[in-house]
């Protein structure tokens, strides 16, 4: 079987991965993900963040087994695996998914805009603008946009900054007594915070891309660590700011936070915020789209540019039938648990599965 392999100069380096891969992980919901576990694990949720950060580590860690030192892409283990016509099935699944992730993370930006700046934008019409934007960057190829990862990932680290202001204004004892949540209820909010921490499934596609994939490792472990750091940081620093009742009431807690923030030329800091958080939320959705395409790209051998305009106008599409918050909401849920499923389910399932098949073919071709 030939497997894809990608020109040299479509290539990157290995420590790369250590912005792209946080580059995918944070993007709209490291501004309300919060909420989302302190309403099922109370403020004992930070250790539900740090159990997420454990779990992902040991899928990178499944995903580099079964990608191996051929750099197979999932498309290729796929039809090693299960065949061509199942293994295409799979595969086409798994760029829907990516695709409708690339297309919610840009509705849900576009919905705090509408709320925060312009009630009366149309969402159309900025939609239409984003997806232009990210269809220049990702026909830039690869190396274009783990270049737009790589900026985004300092604006992301500068944002995190400004969550001093919890620090100073807070009270540390929000955090006490520690465990007074069943530990049921920690394990339940892994599900809700798994959707933050989406992003390594792309490994399996953009692997091909990496230059001594296999030394790469290292920096996808400290991608993840770093991720897990800004998380628990954040939930710890909300934690502090916001009892228990608030911040269960309020939809974007950071927001909230930074407009407590002031300085002497700037007095709405979420403004600011908002608008440099436009490059997360770029990156992240040009790194979701790009893998969608490139999935379709394979599966059909239809050009890069064909594909990328044709699922743009699919993504476009998609916002005739979003109409509010609560779709969203409920969209984002789906997504979060077909998340889960994948990370912790398909992949560890497909590694097994891999490993069988490997070996039979092995005693099969030793005979």
């Amino acid at each position: 079987m030939n497997h894809f392999k990608p020109d040299i100069s479509q290539m990157v380096s290995p420590f790369l991965l250590l912005y792209i891969i946080h580059a995918t992980q944070i993007g709209e919901g490291i501004l309300s993900f919060e909420r989302q576990i302190a309403s099922i694990a109370g403020f004992d949720a930070w250790i539900s963040i740090i159990l997420t950060g454990v779990l992902t580590t040991i899928i990178i860690v499944v995903i580099w087994k079964i990608i191996g030192d051929q750099q197979r892409d999932f498309m290729d283990i796929h039809q090693y695996m299960f065949g061509n016509i199942l293994g295409k099935i799979f595969t086409f699944i798994f760029g829907l998914y990516l695709l409708t992730v690339s297309v919610i993370v840009l509705i849900s930006y576009i919905e705090i805009i509408q709320i925060w700046f312009f009630p009366d934008m149309s969402i159309y019409f900025f939609l239409f603008v984003l997806f232009v934007l990210i269809i220049y960057i990702c026909l830039g190829g690869f190396r274009t946009v783990v270049g737009f990862a790589f900026f985004s990932f300092f604006v992301t680290a500068f944002l995190a900054i400004f969550k001093y202001e919890a620090f100073a204004a807070g009270h540390v004892h929000n955090l006490l007594p520690v465990f007074n949540t069943p530990f049921k209820d920690i394990i339940l909010a892994i599900e809700p915070m798994s959707f933050s921490f989406l992003g390594i499934e792309l490994i399996l596609i953009y692997a091909p891309f990496i230059h001594r994939f296999q030394s790469g490792l290292k920096w996808a472990i400290s991608s993840n660590i770093l991720t897990t750091s800004v998380y628990l940081f954040s939930a710890i620093a909300l934690f502090i700011y916001y009892n228990d009742q608030q911040i269960q009431l309020i939809s974007w807690p950071t927001l909230q936070l930074w407009k407590v923030i002031n300085f002497p030329i700037v007095e709405r800091f979420e403004y600011v915020g908002i608008g440099l958080h436009f490059i997360a939320i770029i990156a992240t959705s040009c790194l979701y789209f790009w893998a969608s395409i490139q999935c379709f790209h394979r599966l059909t051998n239809f050009s890069f540019r064909k594909m990328s305009i044709f699922f743009s106008l699919i993504g476009f599409s998609s916002i005739f039938f979003i109409h509010n918050f609560l779709m969203i909401e409920k969209i984002t849920t789906f997504i979060s648990r077909a998340g889960v499923i994948l990370l912790f389910a398909y992949i560890p399932l497909l590694y097994l599965c891999h490993k069988i098949v490997s070996g039979v073919k092995k005693k099969h071709a030793n005979n």
